[in-house]
């Protein structure tokens, strides 16, 4: 049997598993409601697992393993600042994002943020916050999609174009059936696979070297800044370096498409027990990846694309039908999870966008997923920037344009629609700034100081006001203007 063979019937396989899938989510999915948001039915493990699947996508762990095979042990930082950022989200913003949205009655993370932006200025909160959004996950969804058919093609003998077009339709028909129900188990699903695959490499890598004294003694003499803890580096840079790394957590608390799940739960009790579901599972996944790449370095050194280390280790070791069917898998997840990706995009235009006094239209929600679909397939196509360059740039400015803001907003003070905006474009921009400047120590310019400084515009600009109902200057009474 070929290998493209191979993963040809791993695909159907995992296919009709979605097509299951979608058909449940279809079936709870009436309205415009259950399309965005399940209307907030979703139980501690569907929100669980689907915030770890949303907050560390597949993709992004193979990045953690790509940098832990170029590290050595400098990438358990990442570890430790990921799981402190999932204690951040599932300990201080769920119960009060979720206790806001429903109080207000937002569907999206936008909502949320611009509730307080009156009437002059609200409009042009959203319409920024929709931008921030189109660019950051377009150029995720595209650049995830380029990588995909890359590996299909290399490795499994796909067109790229073919490949391409495939996956964007699968993807759309999907989330456009079952809605976020469908999308929420196909993450649950996706944390499984990507678990089983993370945890097959490390013993893979031992069979080959011969047991653990082999691989240590194979890891030592990759050099000494591999088993350093700060990667060679000492004094400020050192601390530069893990202090950009550390900035990773904090970026966790603006993904609009992880912090939804936190939107959805069914109640207080459902989200008390899926912050305990999630953070065990991200801790348990993303140490498993950073040993499946630790490991991968001594199997396979000097490979220039780090983030195929996963890829490159099964293809190598494993027969060739058995890695085509597993290579195919990780793909198949790693792609299905850019539906969550449209279904935020889609609620930019259809749900954000929307006048106040009209109905949530469900027909053009789907319209607008499909357009959104064919935006980032022409990018797939014809860009062609790698992975970590577009899509850890969409994580980073999604976090530092939304993240400051939201934890401000989560103390109970109102931000100032000006500096609701100043919030977002400074870190957005600055985020890009960075990100075009010759990388820093653990990239602390890009990750860490567009997101202060976005932190700093939020607190200056919150206020505590007397009139809790005033929510601009546009508002304003003669009794706000006069000491009673």
């Amino acid at each position: 049997m070929s290998r493209s063979t191979a993963a040809l019937i791993a695909l159907s396989v995992y296919g009709a598993v979605l097509v299951a899938i979608a058909l449940w989510g279809g079936r709870r999915t009436h309205n415009g409601n259950d399309f965005f948001l399940a209307s907030r039915r979703l139980n501690a493990w569907l929100v669980g697992f689907s915030h770890t699947a949303n907050a560390t996508p597949a993709w992004l762990l193979l990045a953690f393993g790509g940098s832990a095979f170029a590290w050595g042990l400098s990438a358990i930082w990442i570890w430790g600042a990921v799981v402190a950022g999932y204690l951040l989200n599932g300990f201080y913003v769920a119960p009060r994002l979720r206790q806001l949205a429903v109080g207000q009655g937002s569907l999206t993370l936008t909502q949320v943020l611009s509730a307080d932006g009156g009437d002059r200025l609200q409009p042009l909160i959203i319409r920024s916050a929709a931008l921030i959004l189109s660019i950051a996950l377009l150029l995720e969804v595209s650049a995830v999609l380029h990588l995909a058919s890359s590996v299909f093609a290399e490795n499994l003998g796909f067109d790229v174009t073919s490949s391409c077009i495939t996956a964007v339709a699968a993807i759309v028909i999907f989330a456009l059936v079952g809605g976020f129900w469908a999308l929420s188990l196909s993450d649950v699903v996706q944390i499984g696979v990507l678990l089983v695959v993370v945890v097959i490499v490390p013993l893979l890598a031992l069979a080959v070297t011969d047991g653990r004294e082999q691989m240590e003694i194979g890891f030592q003499a990759l050099g000494p800044a591999t088993t350093d803890w700060f990667g060679g580096k000492t004094g400020v840079v050192a601390l530069a370096f893990v202090l950009g790394v550390s900035g990773l957590g904090f970026e966790l608390t603006g993904q609009a498409h992880a912090l939804n799940r936190f939107m959805a739960a069914r109640d207080e009790v459902t989200l008390r027990r899926a912050r305990w579901i999630s953070v065990a599972s991200v801790a348990a996944l993303l140490g498993v990846t950073l040993i499946a790449g630790w490991t991968a370095s001594v199997v396979y050194a000097g490979l220039e694309q780090p983030e195929r280390a996963v890829f490159v280790v099964i293809d190598r070791v494993l027969p060739p039908g058995l890695a085509a069917v597993i290579i195919a898998l990780v793909l198949g997840v790693v792609l299905m999870g850019m539906g969550n990706r449209l279904l935020v995009l889609a609620s930019c235009l259809s749900a954000d966008m929307k006048r106040a006094v009209s109905p949530l239209s469900f027909a053009w929600a789907r319209v607008v997923l499909v357009f959104y679909a064919i935006v980032a397939l022409c990018l797939a196509l014809y860009g062609g920037e790698s992975l970590l360059n577009r899509a850890m740039f969409a994580f980073t400015a999604m976090g530092a344009a939304f993240g400051p803001l939201l934890l401000v907003r989560l103390t109970g003070k109102r931000v100032r629609p000006g500096s609701t905006l100043g919030a977002m474009w400074a870190g957005f921009v600055l985020t890009l700034l960075f990100h075009v400047l010759p990388d820093a120590p653990g990239d602390f310019l890009e990750r860490v100081f567009p997101f202060v400084a976005a932190l700093g515009i939020a607190l200056t600009g919150g206020e505590r006001r007397r009139n809790p109902d005033r929510a601009d200057r546009s508002q304003e009474t003669v009794h706000d203007r006069v000491p009673i």
